[in-house]
């Protein structure tokens, strides 16, 4: 089965182009950062929903915890 692209546009800010910029640092171009930024956050409200953190559909209160590398 063939796929079809579906273009998708999305109005850029200031604040939205500082956050893409930060994961184009990995080398991605425009749109697959824009899509592994969109997928890293559905699994993450995902995964919090399926364990029961938070009610599905709303968006998740979650901080982040992390060690400094020595």
């Amino acid at each position: 089965m063939k796929r079809t692209a579906k273009n998708l546009s999305v109005m850029r800010t200031e604040e939205s182009d500082k956050h893409l910029k930060i994961i184009m640092e990995t080398g991605m171009d425009q749109s697959r950062a824009t899509r592994y930024a969109l997928k890293l956050t559905a699994r993450i409200f995902l995964a919090t929903w399926l364990d029961g953190h938070e009610e599905r559909g709303r968006i998740p209160d979650f901080r982040v915890q992390y060690r400094v590398k020595r």
